[in-house]
């Protein structure tokens, strides 16, 4: 598992925040235009931030394992599966504005969740969601679960309830297929990344980055609900 966490983390640093365009193939297990209902937030949970994306999540790593156990317990899933007391700090990050940022790592069985917190405010600036993609491929249960808990993810960082994780799950398996890997949805960007090591193990890593307005036309990212060409 300590290899898996450093796998994340390699994938972590190394993926760009990829500029969206063009159009996009729908994959099978994607979600379908009936299914594209586009939820709405219940709450606001971004606030404005020094980070290169313009905004943060406005809760603690405290708050946010409290309520993704929370949903993900009415989904199904085992809230002890991911407790705050394991959160691990790994290493501590500066930006070139001054912005000072630590990054943790959780494990949850093949699973592992990431996070980075602004170390002033400790409030969350990203959160991700990796797994080896031998793991990933083991079974479809493996992958089921890998999509509850990434659209899990997206739904307590955003505000949406549970009925809106399927929609996120949904939308994290379109970014493995599309040309891009990333999309933009509602004050958030979404984006997949994989590396392959050098003993031919490959990591698959999901994320969730809130982002102010301006950077949908500025890094010209693809509007997911333009994806299926229907807003």
């Amino acid at each position: 598992m300590k290899r898996l966490i450093c796998l994340v983390l390699a994938a972590l640093m190394i993926a760009a925040f990829a500029s969206c365009g063009g159009e996009k193939p729908k994959t099978e297990n994607g979600a379908t235009e009936d299914e594209a209902n586009y939820p709405i937030p219940e709450n606001n949970t971004f606030v404005s931030s020094k980070t290169e994306t313009g905004m943060r999540y406005d809760m603690t790593l405290d708050r946010y394992t409290s309520d993704f156990n929370a949903m993900y317990q009415k989904l199904g899933g085992n809230p002890k599966e991911f407790p705050y007391k394991k959160w691990k700090k790994i290493k501590t990050e500066e930006q070139d504005n001054g912005f000072v940022y630590d990054y943790y790592a959780l494990t949850g069985g093949e699973i592992v969740l990431t996070a980075a917190v602004d170390v002033d405010s400790l409030q969350i600036i990203n959160l991700g969601c990796g797994i080896t993609a031998k793991q990933f491929n083991k079974s479809e249960n493996i992958r089921q679960k890998v999509m509850t808990v990434c659209g899990t993810m997206a739904a307590v960082a955003g505000g949406y309830k549970e009925d809106d994780v399927v929609f996120f799950g949904n939308l994290f398996v379109d970014t493995i297929d599309s040309p891009e890997h990333c999309f933009w949805y509602e004050n958030s960007i979404y984006l997949y990344s994989s590396e392959n090591t050098s003993s031919g193990e490959t990591t698959m890593l999901f994320r969730t980055i809130p982002a102010a307005q301006n950077i949908l036309n500025d890094w010209n990212l693809q509007d997911y609900k333009s994806y299926w060409n229907l807003g």
